[in-house]
């Protein structure tokens, strides 16, 4: 999934829930900022691919 699709869809997600970007890092165990970095297309690799699927897998979006 491109990175501006999926950060949309995770800021779309985020309203839905009424949760912000510091509560999803939590909850995916990274910082908001790692987060942030990776929504904005700033970090790459294997890891951070992961982090994405976990990102599509909890805030239940395709």
């Amino acid at each position: 999934m491109p990175v501006n699709k999926l950060k949309e869809l995770v800021k779309i997600a985020l309203i839905q829930r009424n949760i912000n970007q510091a509560e999803l890092a939590k909850l995916i165990g990274i910082s908001p900022a790692y987060l942030s970095d990776i929504l904005n297309d700033n970090r790459s690799g294997k890891k951070v691919d992961e982090i994405k699927q976990k990102i599509v897998k909890i805030l239940d979006i395709e």
